[in-house]
């Protein structure tokens, strides 16, 4: 085994370590992530240049260029609101009981939150005292969701933490290719994790060392093959 060979060994090692303990990366982002770094520092027709990064990545997982697209959609960066953790039922407190109402919601708003732009879901039921208690935070909901910035994103951006590509580029295409995703804008705070503010209650996203990808299209320039970067700051 080659000096190269060997170093190329522990830094997959250490890739797939990284990977491994990330208990927020999704199976598919995973298994792409795994696939770029073997292709990059263990494939033995990584020196091949008439082979493509796209195509042989495709061999690799066995998958089509949809399901590659479905891949790189997956992980594009965005906020997704949790309605499952929302209160269910009239959230107005009952008067000399210490609990909230609980009746089925009649009339329901969000409340975007003004310094994560994250919001949460307000629910009232019919009755005139509860409609009353609602009308008051729904005014105060109005002016937060002026004012709130853009949400901070909770999900994706992982791609971006260990290789360095045109994410912003492959993220539209997905969407392009993958029109039931819906629309698609990069976030203002940045497309990898480890760029976006921290927000109170969650973990902080580790910063991981990139595999640059160089490629056109949908296919890699095979005059440039994947470089190790120096991990920026």
């Amino acid at each position: 085994m080659s000096v190269d060979d060997r170093d190329a060994l522990i830094r997959y090692d250490q890739l797939a370590s990284r990977v491994y303990s990330e208990d927020r990366m999704p199976q598919g982002t995973r298994d792409l992530i795994l696939a770029l770094g073997w292709i990059t520092l263990r494939d033995p027709r990584r020196h091949d240049p008439s082979v493509g990064v796209w195509a042989r990545t495709r061999d690799v997982l066995n998958v089509d260029n949809k399901k590659m697209w479905e891949l790189i959609g997956e992980d594009a960066p965005r906020y997704e609101h949790d309605w499952q953790s929302d209160p269910k039922g009239c959230q107005a407190p009952m008067a000399r009981v210490d609990r909230l109402c609980g009746r089925s919601t009649a009339d329901g708003f969000t409340e975007a939150d003004r310094v994560t732009g994250r919001f949460r879901f307000w629910g009232f039921c019919s009755r005139p005292r509860c409609r009353d208690y609602g009308k008051t935070i729904y005014q105060r909901a109005r002016i937060a969701n002026q004012k709130a910035p853009e949400p901070i994103p909770n999900q994706g951006g992982l791609l971006p933490l260990f290789f360095s590509w045109n994410w912003e580029a492959k993220y539209r295409k997905a969407v392009e290719v993958l029109p039931l995703m819906g629309s698609w804008e990069p976030p203002s705070y940045g497309l990898s994790a480890d760029e976006w503010p921290p927000v109170p209650g969650d973990e902080p996203v580790k910063t991981f060392p990139k595999l640059r990808l160089v490629a056109s299209g949908g296919q890699s320039i095979a005059s440039d093959r994947p470089k190790l970067v120096a991990v920026k700051g």
